[in-house]
């Protein structure tokens, strides 16, 4: 299977290229290609989180956490408390990311086998699918283009992972020797069927996101039409 930086690197160049087309087809603006370079560039190592020893697993709940501090201490501290101390501050991003990495990651880790369940398109289209709702959801975002920006959020994550799963295809081929590695067809596959209890929980899960999803018919007829691209 590739590597980490194959992954890293083949997935920036392929969803930056992507990104960049949208721009000059007038689709979204520079800024937002640049936030769905990033996300199409993570979106590259997902399926590695499987692996309990992989850079990928490190650099993707290392992301994950820093974004629910964040959140935490956007909406869990009351907006109005301007007197907060200086314990905690520090103590409220500590704890999360303790929770974050000894407890979440914990879990997930024994819940997953590598190449497993998030070796699948299942998961891709989870990952899309929550990626698509949490955009959806987030306030300030210009409400004449949040559902195109949504779906573009979820559909890079998308994206990204199934490059991944295809570079691992990829290296399960030797041209070399004209052989087939026994690895080949374990990377790319609808669904694991191995954890009958899991999949049926991710089934359940993107089916209650896809019943939830912001409209997708004006994103569609967007990526439709690139009559204003310009090459040069």
């Amino acid at each position: 299977m590739a590597n980490f930086n194959t992954h890293l690197n083949v997935a920036a160049l392929l969803t930056g290229l992507s990104s960049a087309s949208l721009v000059a087809a007038g689709h979204i603006e520079l800024n937002t290609a640049i936030w769905l370079w990033f996300l199409g560039t993570m979106g590259g190592l997902l399926p590695d989180i499987d692996s309990d020893n992989s850079t990928s697993l490190d650099t993707i709940f290392n992301l994950f956490a820093f974004a629910i501090i964040l959140i935490v201490m956007r909406y869990i501290i009351d907006e109005d408390m301007v007197d907060l101390s200086f314990l905690k501050v520090i103590a409220i991003p500590v704890v999360t990311y303790g929770v974050m990495k000894y407890g979440l990651r914990t879990i997930f880790e024994r819940l997953t086998v590598h190449r497993g369940s998030c070796h699948s398109l299942l998961f891709l289209a989870l990952c899309g699918l929550l990626t698509t709702q949490i955009i959806a959801n987030v306030d300030g975002i210009n409400s004449n283009k949040a559902d195109s920006l949504a779906w573009l959020s979820g559909g890079f994550v998308f994206l990204g992972g199934l490059i991944h799963l295809l570079l691992d295809e990829i290296y399960s081929v030797d041209l070399r020797n004209i052989r087939i590695k026994r690895s080949f067809g374990t990377a790319l596959k609808l669904v694991d069927l191995d954890n009958k209890l899991l999949l049926l929980a991710m089934l359940i899960a993107v089916g209650v996101l896809w019943t939830t999803t912001p409209e997708i018919e004006t994103t569609l007829d967007m990526l439709c039409d690139w009559s204003m691209f310009s090459l040069v």
